[in-house]
C-alpha cells in the first residue's frame, strides 16, 4: 500500500529534484522571513524556515543566490505544502512564474547541476 501512495506521489513530479543547501529571503505577506532551500526543480523548492506562520495557497516571493554569477535570483510561488520538521517548518513552493529570468536561471543551474553528477 504504502508503494502505491510512494508512486503517486512520485507520478505528479514533472520535474528532477537537486539536493541543495541555499540561503533563501522569503518576502510573505509583508515581512522578509530567512529560509534554507532543501531541494531544487524546475518546478519548485522545498525549504526549512523557523517560521510557522505560512498559509498553503498563499504566494511569495523568493530571492536567493545560485552561484556567484547567478545573484539575486527572484521567483513567485505558491505555498502547496506546509508542514512541522522538527524545531523548523518545511514548505513546498511550486513557481508561479515559469517564464522569467529568475526561473531561466534556475533551469541553466539545473542542467550544470546535472551535467556534474554525470560525470
Amino acid at each position: 500500500m504504502e508503494n502505491r501512495k510512494t508512486s503517486r506521489v512520485t507520478e505528479r513530479r514533472t520535474s528532477m529534484r537537486v539536493p541543495v543547501q541555499l540561503p533563501v529571503t522569503l518576502r510573505y505577506r509583508g515581512r522578509l522571513i530567512p529560509a534554507t532551500a532543501c531541494n531544487l526543480s524546475c518546478g519548485g523548492m522545498m525549504l526549512d524556515t523557523p517560521d510557522a506562520a505560512f498559509m498553503e495557497e498563499d504566494h511569495l516571493e523568493l530571492i536567493f543566490d545560485l552561484s556567484t554569477i547567478e545573484r539575486d535570483v527572484t521567483l513567485r510561488g505558491a505555498i502547496i505544502r506546509n508542514e512541522a520538521a522538527g524545531r523548523n517548518h518545511r514548505i513546498g513552493i511550486q513557481f508561479t512564474n515559469v517564464c522569467s529570468i529568475g526561473h531561466e536561471a534556475v533551469t541553466r543551474f539545473l542542467k550544470r547541476q546535472g551535467k556534474s553528477e554525470q560525470h
